[in-house]
């Protein structure tokens, strides 16, 4: 009953709808950072009836960008011609390409780029591409009022407070729910809860642009606004490696490097703070090390849709290099490899070859650990980070622990792998730890196949050490929009013990 009552309601609003002329389109362009991936898009968009391809780059008409770089006639025609198409195919649709924030997306990039578009439009044209802008507008607000909080993105909240001013519709009710939306999208840290650096990027930039919104519709920036700025801008600080590069957890990648940068760079009120670790993220860094830590808390919420399955995996850089390294992600039309988000791309532990966390197809995790643990703690001039999850209880009767033990003036890290039974299982069930070598890595065993030497790009030499025998085997990097082949260091055995730990270390030499 409430989904035809959704229908009919859509049905009505939009069968019936007037298009108020008064209504300005013109200078709306609160662009801060560009996202737009240029080189995916260019490998369509010259194709004939584009506009009907399954790609988010087309459904949320970020393709506009590209063809208002292209400038002149070409792309003035191209633009305008997609979208009277696209539109005339999917006008009346319920659900996709209206789902999700798609919807949002486009009316945001046709706003950003309205003079762009319409710069040589007859009246005629004028009219039906407002008209499209106005369906959109009803379309989002009406659909911003019945999503759940935790589906709606920071794309959402534009689109939505672009709508309610143009449509003269605001109010501090709509302001305060704004707030309440953006405070559930950040943990206490001020990081976004998709916990891949990208996205927090992606979403401090769409803060920044509704404060932009809001002071030029002459509103007042709430508090709450400022606040999450200001946290969101120091935590991001924090979350580089010594190398320059991006920690690569959760689909994050590099290929918008210096944008971030840029971002960084360009924000004046940046203030240094201090941080105690809590579940999500942990890192630890001194002159010499840089240290990241999955402890994040997958739930069924859509934010966490992207989460990979590589709880208690670790990155780690030093020296201005980066030497212990996730597998990556990548962008390829929009879409990341599902083996990229598994447990084995992860630099952390894996049981009969087994997800932690079962994956779903853009879609939050159908199971995950119910309980992922955290603590950190100073002894003497050691850092201590002890993670543990649950997420091999059911299948496995098993429990992981992690604990990593940074000592600050040796230039060494050493690793504690804890694989634990809480009940009796006779069953062999095989175990992989894997460290993931960053490219470039020369390697060398010694005689005992418990140590390895470890050569970087810099010429650094590092000593791998192991209480077990080691592997070296070939993995990949995707990062930058290029696979790169690399190699792992895999310790490999089988848990017959009520107990099992193995002791590792990795040590500059």
């Amino acid at each position: 009953m409430k989904i035809l009552k959704k229908i009919f309601y859509i049905y009505i609003i939009f069968k019936f709808i007037k298009i108020d002329t008064n209504i300005s389109f013109s200078d709306l362009n609160f662009k801060r950072l560009d996202f737009t991936n240029y080189k995916q898009i260019k490998s369509f968009i010259f194709k004939k009836n584009f506009y009907e391809l399954d790609n988010k780059y087309i459904q949320s008409f970020d393709f506009l960008n590209f063809s208002k770089n292209l400038g002149g006639k070409i792309g003035i025609n191209l633009s305008k011609q997609t979208i009277f198409n696209w539109y005339h195919t999917n006008r009346n649709k319920i659900g996709y390409p209206w789902s999700d924030d798609l919807s949002s997306r486009r009316l945001i990039n046709i706003l950003y780029n309205y003079e762009f578009i319409n710069s040589s439009s007859t009246i005629y044209d004028t009219k039906k591409l407002n008209g499209i802008i106005i369906n959109h507008m009803h379309r989002i607000n009406f659909e911003f009022k019945n999503k759940n909080v935790i589906d709606l993105s920071s794309y959402d909240l534009i689109a939505y407070l672009l709508t309610i001013f143009l449509l003269k519709k605001n109010n501090q009710k709509s302001f305060k729910f704004i707030n309440y939306i953006i405070d559930n999208q950040i943990d206490k840290l001020g990081m976004h809860k998709s916990y891949n650096i990208l996205e927090h990027v992606k979403f401090l930039n769409n803060i920044h642009e509704l404060k932009n919104i809001f002071l030029y519709f002459n509103n007042n920036v709430s508090k709450e606004i400022e606040s999450n700025l200001l946290k969101m801008n120091s935590i991001l600080n924090e979350y580089f490696h010594l190398d320059g590069s991006i920690p690569l957890f959760n689909g994050a990648n590099n290929n918008y490097k210096e944008i971030i940068y840029s971002s960084i760079n360009k924000d004046e009120y940046l203030k240094s703070r201090s941080f105690s670790n809590n579940n999500g993220l942990a890192f630890y860094s001194n002159k010499n090390f840089k240290i990241f830590f999955d402890v994040v808390q997958p739930n069924k919420n859509r934010i966490s849709s992207n989460l990979s399955a590589g709880t208690l995996a670790f990155e780690l850089s030093s020296f201005g290099e980066k030497i212990i390294t996730n597998c990556g992600a990548s962008e390829g039309f929009g879409k990341n490899p599902e083996y990229l988000r598994y447990s084995a791309a992860h630099s952390t532990i894996i049981l009969q070859n087994t997800n932690i966390s079962e994956i779903k197809d853009n879609n939050p995790h159908i199971k995950f650990p119910q309980s992922v643990s955290f603590d950190s703690s100073t002894f003497g001039n050691t850092i201590i980070f002890e993670g543990s999850h649950n997420g091999y209880q059911k299948k496995f009767s098993k429990i992981i622990k992690r604990k990593l033990i940074v000592f600050e003036s040796e230039n060494r890290i050493n690793g504690e792998d804890s694989i634990i039974s809480f009940k009796n299982n006779n069953n062999r069930i095989i175990y992989h730890i894997r460290f993931h070598l960053s490219p470039d890595i020369i390697y060398n065993f010694t005689n005992n196949k418990r140590n390895i030497i470890l050569k970087t790009n810099l010429n650094n030499m590092w000593l791998f050490k192991c209480d077990g025998e080691l592997m070296v085997e070939d993995s990949i990097l995707v990062d930058n929009n290029y696979t790169i082949p690399i190699k792992q260091i895999v310790i490999k055995g089988v848990v017959t013990n009520t107990k099992l730990t193995r002791r590792w270390s990795l040590e500059k030499i």
